[in-house]
């Protein structure tokens, strides 16, 4: 046991570094910060105020080890953008993404459990296979993709939605649609598979057969009662059981 414990956490470790060297050195790999940054306008002046107040004129080992020391730190450094701390801006949108994150969940849980009982109930039948193939478009059907085609239609062309934002429940749309359909997807196959097992497995049988049982004796029951009150003339012709 603790041996697997010291592994999971040299593994993490070791994940940790290799995305804190990719981030640096790929973000480097866009091109130069001040360009990138700075209008297309600037004078080299302000190019190079702009690499010698941020450090950017220093070496590149110089620029990691910086950079590093501030992780442990916990000083993720300033936004250039909004001129604040990077984590305030971090923090600001976590909410907006819990909340989403939240009700997506609720509501891939609830409709994933749902369509997937109702389609493992009858396999093979209309519905089983229009909720296969469903699942199947929803589980392969790439999140970036999706989300870039639903504000091409519906904000865009159709302008039904907004593309951005907050404040109304129509901002609401379009992102949870989106996470909504791939989670579904996935979450719809494993339901129905694992309801076709449970169908298919001794008890269920057993449970069926004993309530068909009981079923057919209720049935004679109520058929032999009105049969045994009937009158002696019409023994003849009894009434349908």
């Amino acid at each position: 046991m603790r041996k697997l414990i010291f592994g999971r956490i040299l593994s993490s470790f070791f994940s940790l570094a290799v995305l804190i060297v990719a981030v640096f050195f790929l973000s480097r790999l866009t091109g130069d910060p001040a360009a990138l940054f700075l209008p297309a306008e600037a004078t080299q002046q302000m190019l190079d105020n702009f690499r010698e107040q941020h450090g950017l004129n220093d070496p590149v080992i110089v620029q990691f080890g910086r950079y590093v020391w501030d992780l442990l730190h916990l000083d993720f450094g300033q936004s250039l953008r909004q001129a604040r701390p990077s984590i305030d801006v971090v923090l600001e949108g976590f909410a907006w993404t819990f909340q989403l994150a939240a009700i997506t969940t609720v509501l891939v849980t609830v409709a994933a459990i749902v369509v997937g009982s109702l389609a493992a109930y009858k396999p093979g039948g209309i519905f089983d296979r229009f909720a296969s193939l469903v699942s199947l478009i929803g589980a392969s059907a790439p999140d970036f993709w999706v989300a870039i085609v639903a504000i091409v239609i519906f904000a865009v062309n159709l302008a039904w939605l907004p593309t951005s934002g907050t404040g109304t429940v129509w901002h609401w749309i379009l992102p949870i649609a989106v996470l909504f359909i791939r989670p579904f997807g996935l979450i719809l196959q494993i339901v129905r598979g694992s309801m076709l097992q449970s169908f298919g497995s001794l008890y269920v049988k057993t449970a069926r057969a004993k309530a068909s049982a009981t079923s057919r004796s209720s049935s004679s029951i109520r058929c032999a009662t009105p049969c045994s009150r009937s009158s002696p003339s019409s023994a003849i012709r009894p009434p349908p059981c």
